[in-house]
């Protein structure tokens, strides 16, 4: 199982002491929110652990910050599953939903009717928390990167009422937009009460920085993730690698664990030049602090999606057996009609 596949990173495992209890949190706001209704559905939900992502990438968090954190993570994929559908349909309300958000986030003033949806109303939620104690400009930032994760999104269902881009470079480049690194990483200034200078958010160095992270979190998701795409029959980029080096299926999955640890290898060098970067920007040494937490925000982030895609239910050879066993509807572990004891 891909999930058992072991990933050399140059990294320390960590993990937030207050997991249980903010899972429990967690569990209740999507109660509250009606995005889990149901004993089963609870069941289900935290048998995915999706929500768990936070303890692993938000390690020092604590409070009403890992609170937002989890919500954050648990709604991620809830959204996602939204565009899972039975093949030969459309994912008409994932797409509705979407617009909802791109409208939310470019004009968050409420309007009759365009919060009904609890997608969209937990979003609120979060977008509302989310912006307390941040500047106007991390805000329309931030609002920018989501709005870029919705679309990359609505890219998706596109493709695949056409046809879905099979060559390894197109499918990493819209990867880089739905993963939702980037609206992770602004997250990670918002729960850890930094915010770096708003211009050096733009150079091209920390590009390159946030570039390398999406590249290593999207492939580790990929390789961890491969048996569950099978039983959909999903694409995933282990399956491009199949087909554009013409390999075996083992070899691919080694190719994508190389080329992890490339990635790594290429933030690490980055991250080296940041003393230098700061002092040629003339940044005072309040600023270059900050700069380094978020560059190691997007190690942590590495790390942290390892560690939770060995451990979660979500990729797990229970969920992929149960996908490929013919269950309908929505396919995730979090819409599984049962779970494991």
């Amino acid at each position: 199982m891909p999930q058992n596949v072991t990933i050399e990173l140059p990294i320390p495992f960590r993990l937030n002491s207050g997991l249980a209890a903010a899972r429990e949190r967690n569990l209740q706001w999507m109660r509250r929110q009606e995005l889990v209704l149901g004993e089963k559905a609870a069941q289900r939900y935290v048998f995915s652990a999706v929500a768990d992502l936070a303890a692993y990438s938000y390690p020092d968090v604590e409070g009403d910050d890992l609170d937002l954190a989890f919500d954050t993570m648990g709604w991620f994929f809830l959204f996602d599953d939204l565009f899972d559908v039975p093949a030969g349909h459309r994912a008409e309300e994932a797409v509705d939903v979407g617009r909802r958000l791109i409208a939310l986030l470019r004009d968050p003033v409420p309007q009759a009717g365009r919060h009904d949806a609890p997608l969209v109303r937990a979003f609120a939620d979060i977008w509302c928390r989310a912006g307390i104690g941040m500047s106007e400009e991390w805000r329309q930032r931030a609002a920018h990167n989501w709005v870029d994760y919705v679309t990359g999104n609505l890219t998706e269902e596109i493709d695949r009422r056409t046809w879905v881009p099979q060559d390894f470079a197109t499918r990493m480049r819209i990867g880089h937009r739905t993963l939702g690194l980037v609206p992770s990483l602004d997250l990670a200034e918002r729960v850890g009460h930094f915010e770096i200078p708003q211009l050096i958010w733009h150079s091209s160095h920390l590009e390159s920085m946030r570039r390398a992270a999406v590249d290593a979190v999207k492939l580790i998701n990929e390789v961890m993730s491969l048996e569950n795409d099978d039983a959909r029959g999903d694409p995933n980029l282990v399956h491009c690698l199949v087909q554009e080096r013409d390999c075996s299926r083992p070899e691919a999955i080694e190719m994508a664990v190389a080329l992890v640890q490339s990635a790594v290898a290429r933030l690490f060098a980055l991250a080296k030049r940041i003393p230098l970067f700061c002092a040629r920007l003339g940044l005072t040494s309040d600023e270059t602090e900050k700069v380094r937490r978020y560059a190691s925000a997007m190690i942590t982030w590495i790390r942290g999606s390892y560690d939770w895609s060995r451990i979660n239910g979500r990729y797990s050879p229970y969920t992929a057996s149960s996908l490929g066993s013919g269950v309908t509807g929505q396919l995730h572990p979090a819409n599984l009609t049962s779970v494991s004891p």
